[in-house]
């Protein structure tokens, strides 16, 4: 839904069958769209942050029950640039890893 088709093959490999069989009644738009919602803010912070979208992105997904899930994906540079970030930080608010 989101454009994300090259991350596809490597998600697929790790799919839980019993994740992706949808259930009659439940309504999974309105959990993903409040997932979009959070993706793109995410999305948008790791930007200003310099975290090119083709390194790290979170990506909207839903639950088994229609809950909504965020999940970022990326390549080891991205999440070298997430690791340096969340150090930042840690120490800002006074904390050390």
């Amino acid at each position: 839904m989101d454009g994300d088709d090259d991350f596809g093959a490597e998600l697929a490999a790790s799919l839980d069958p019993d994740s992706w069989v949808w259930l009659p009644g439940v309504d999974y738009a309105a959990g993903w769209r409040a997932a979009r919602r959070t993706a793109d803010e995410l999305n948008g912070l790791l930007g200003l942050c310099g975290v090119e979208r083709s390194a790290l992105r979170a990506i909207a997904d839903t639950d088994a029950q229609g809950g909504p899930v965020v999940r970022l994906v990326g390549i080891a540079e991205g999440w070298m640039s997430l690791d340096e970030l969340l150090c930042l930080a840690a120490h800002a608010r006074g904390k050390s890893a």
